[in-house]
């Protein structure tokens, strides 16, 4: 069997079509304003007919618009902080949040969009948040309640033997309440004093809990529609948990300091076991 990985920017979608192989290794995911490149890019992929690794173009929109992600979270009673959108920042805000309350861009992905004065404790605040992020990314936002807690990342595999629940990772940080959520800087930029104040390890749970963030993922990951892998990323509130957003095609690697590495490694893979696993996903998915 031949599996092929294909570069694929703005320009180039239309070479999807070209391509011959027995599989696809998808990797697509568009951020931003770009997010509608990722449908088209998608709906290419499927008429050429071959067999693709990861989730479908549903599943990936859904992903890839946090608005729609939200509404869905809701739609299934997937456990999720208390939400709403702003286009313009004059809407009106909803009476029952309860503070504090953290603002996220409504299309762009890693963090982007997010410093330490993204979480709010008040109305007033929080309404000057909203217009200022509208303004500057040109992109509506929404507002969640900060749950003040535990930050796992959680891993989620279609093996041989079912879907599976990788060990969670969590994200150690030397801050505490407000101020212990990953930003932009402290993933990105090594030079600033954010990128110091977060650690990835693994979670240690007990095992009341660890089953139902178990259970808890395995209905996202079927409510969804994500197929071959996905990473989750939950906060706890004690035995609280709240789903903050689903990644369907998440980005792969083998770095350390990588939520995913350090689950799949806890499971006994290595970065090539984990690879293969998708791979094998595909197949039976498929009957390839």
């Amino acid at each position: 069997m031949d599996v092929v990985l294909v570069p694929v920017s703005q320009d180039s979608i239309g070479k999807i079509r070209d391509i011959s192989a027995d599989m696809i290794f998808n990797l697509l995911e568009w951020d931003g304003a770009d997010g509608a490149l990722l449908v088209r890019a998608m709906e290419t992929l499927d008429l050429t007919g071959i067999p693709y690794t990861g989730s479908s173009k549903e599943a990936l929109a859904v992903c890839n618009d946090k608005f729609r992600m939200k509404a869905s979270f809701d739609r299934f009673q997937l456990p999720s902080p208390r939400w709403q959108k702003f286009e313009t920042g004059h809407e009106a805000v909803r009476e029952d949040f309860r503070y504090p309350v953290i603002v996220k861009l409504g299309f762009s992905h890693c963090s982007v969009g997010l410093t330490k004065d993204a979480v709010v404790t008040d109305q007033e605040r929080l309404i000057d948040v909203i217009t200022d992020r509208i303004h500057e990314f040109g992109q509506p936002v929404y507002a969640e309640e900060f749950i003040v807690g535990r930050e796992l990342q959680v891993t989620v595999l279609d093996r041989a033997d079912g879907i599976r629940v990788l060990p969670p990772a969590e994200i150690f940080f030397t801050t505490s309440g407000v101020h212990a959520f990953l930003t932009y800087p402290s993933r990105w930029d090594e030079t600033h004093a954010d990128y110091h104040e977060s650690s990835v390890g693994l979670a240690v749970l007990e095992p009341q809990l660890a089953r139902a963030i178990t259970m808890t993922s395995i209905q996202a990951f079927e409510d969804l529609g994500l197929a071959g892998y996905a990473r989750l990323d939950m906060r706890l509130d004690g035995q609280d948990i709240y789903i903050l957003e689903a990644n369907a095609n998440p980005g792969l690697g083998d770095s350390a300091d990588y939520g995913m590495t350090v689950s799949y490694q806890a499971e006994g893979l290595t970065f090539a076991d984990f690879i293969l696993e998708i791979v094998s996903s595909c197949r039976r998915r498929t009957k390839r």
